[in-house]
């Protein structure tokens, strides 16, 4: 595969194309690895060995054979879920040679893993999943392995999926003196959710699309002072958390209620479509001071570090259901266990504790901020500097 590399305007970040200001936060952006992101990479690397070796590809960076067992060897997130989906894309790209062989009746150009350079913008560039060149068409597959369903084309903000249009591009325009290309075709492959998208545009088209919103866009991403602008692609950018436009944006209008004992039908429609952006938002810098709090041993006023509440449970039904059963109680509600509550008030709470009180657990709760006054004990951060 080829190095991973970070690209401040990356065409994987489709913020800064209706964000020209997330630029700043992307320019200093770590990158940041978790096991659903390492699992992405290593299921793409299965799925490229598995097509290079069904279409008799060889891998000319490398010069190299490397077996599918020795490949697996070095993965940390090795499953039967990862098998199927990378069997599964694999599938699905060598129909698509077989489909295009048979329509053109001749053996297309396949492009797989493929870093392609990019010239809109400084040090930018991308790694294309597949690209399949056959007569006139040029096919673009991306392969996604994660639950949120991503389209080629968004119906709502009618718009072309802008990292599939510049892999699209820039394919296009590294091959088009080659060969006679005239229409792009554009799939997202998403087999966790059965998620196939596809939308066909012209070349014309296609290079129209970077005339009119791709070079627009870039420019202003680049300026010395960028615009900001809140949508709904605020929720991809890392600097959503401390971003004064989106604070001023979204909590625009809440606090110019008119002084009444209650709101009108009007001011609560008037409120109703806000309240999912507000609720993102305050989700959003809770979730950022929490992680202060957490990693770096920040201390907000007013609030302080404790373990969320939890619900006990009971650890082992079927032996706390025989212990009570032999002691003479029926533990049972309709068809299942009654809850923990139920079952004190059935047998006392001083003889369930002694019948059963070790099957019941509670489990550790999570850390969340609270309020000073809150009664929960406060959890001490060591951060060592």
């Amino acid at each position: 595969m080829p190095p991973k590399t970070h690209s401040v305007l990356a065409p994987s970040s489709k913020e800064w194309t209706h964000c020209g200001f997330s630029a700043k936060f992307l320019a200093t952006k770590e990158d940041e690895t978790n096991e659903m992101s390492e699992f992405g990479s290593e299921c793409h690397e299965l799925a490229e060995h598995y097509i290079r070796r069904s279409l008799k590809l060889e891998d000319y960076e490398s010069g190299e054979s490397t077996s599918i067992e020795d490949v697996i060897k070095g993965f940390k997130h090795y499953s039967d879920e990862m098998e199927e989906l990378a069997n599964g894309y694999a599938n699905y790209v060598i129909s698509t040679v077989d489909f295009e062989t048979k329509r053109t009746g001749k053996k297309p150009i396949v492009l797989i893993e493929q870093q392609l350079d990019m010239d809109y913008a400084p040090d930018t560039h991308g790694t294309l999943d597949c690209g399949i060149i056959a007569g006139d068409t040029l096919t673009i597959i991306d392969n996604k392995t994660g639950y949120i369903k991503v389209d080629s084309f968004d119906e709502t903000l009618k718009e072309v999926n802008s990292q599939l249009a510049i892999y699209g591009l820039y394919t296009y325009k590294c091959f088009k003196d080659l060969y006679p290309i005239k229409n792009i075709r554009l799939v997202i492959y998403q087999k966790r959710i059965n998620n196939i998208s596809d939308y066909t545009l012209t070349a014309d088209e296609l290079v129209k699309w970077e005339q009119e919103f791709l070079i627009p866009a870039t420019k202003e991403a680049l300026s010395e002072n960028p615009k900001a602008v809140v949508g709904s692609h605020c929720k991809y950018c890392p600097g959503r958390n401390v971003c004064a436009k989106r604070k001023q944006e979204t909590l625009k209008g809440i606090d110019e209620t008119k002084t009444v004992d209650l709101l009108s039908d009007d001011e609560i429609e008037l409120l109703l479509p806000r309240l999912d952006s507000l609720i993102a938002y305050a989700e959003d810098i809770k979730a950022y001071a929490l992680k202060k709090a957490t990693e770096q041993g920040k201390k907000w006023k007013g609030y302080k570090l404790v373990e969320s509440i939890t619900k006990r449970k009971i650890s082992d039904e079927d032996t706390v259901s025989k212990i009570l059963v032999d002691a003479g109680f029926d533990p049972y509600a309709p068809k299942k266990l009654m809850t923990i509550s139920e079952l004190q008030k059935k047998v006392g709470k001083d003889k369930f504790e002694e019948l059963v009180g070790s099957y019941v657990t509670k489990p550790k709760g999570q850390t969340v901020l609270a309020p000073e006054s809150d009664a929960r004990e406060e959890i001490k951060i060591n951060k060592e500097i």
